[in-house]
């Protein structure tokens, strides 16, 4: 799969991800109804004034969608979180987008062979600059570095 295709797919993640997060719910939308909705959509790419087609991978999307359900326990993962951060806001607090972030990465991350963690991380990364500030990208990368430290999620 091209590189840019897999981020399409991450970014559409973090959108799924986002949807559950803003309707409090995890299954806000069945992934089905996401991918009919959200295929071929415009997006805005505000930095760069113009907007993209929306493509991405659909079975890569059911994967990760399916790690989300299966190996994602957010109230624990929220635990561990909150030992992580050094500002006095708890990831509770934290915006939603942050959140979506978080959980998006570390889902991948429970998937990915450790030779791939770094490219993993980089290109949540760089979508994190499209979607947040400079100092919450950091942020995100410090508390992720923490995770994959404490549990060194890259077993494979």
């Amino acid at each position: 799969m091209q590189n840019y295709t897999k981020s399409q797919t991450r970014l559409a993640f973090v959108q799924y991800i986002f949807q559950s997060e803003f309707f409090s719910s995890d299954n806000s939308e069945h992934i089905e109804d996401f991918q009919k909705h959200f295929y071929d959509t415009n997006i805005a790419i505000i930095d760069e004034k113009r907007e993209i087609k929306l493509k991405f991978n659909k079975n890569f999307l059911n994967k990760l969608f399916y790690s989300f359900q299966e190996n994602i326990d957010k109230k624990n993962i929220v635990e561990d979180l909150n030992k992580f951060i050094e500002i006095n806001r708890k990831f509770e607090k934290w915006d939603n987008i942050l959140k979506s972030l978080i959980f998006a990465i570390i889902t991948e991350l429970t998937i990915t062979d450790k030779n791939k963690i770094k490219i993993v991380l980089n290109d949540y990364l760089n979508i994190s600059k499209s979607l947040v500030s400079q100092k919450e990208t950091k942020l995100i990368n410090a508390i992720i570095q923490k995770y994959i430290d404490k549990y060194e999620v890259n077993k494979k």
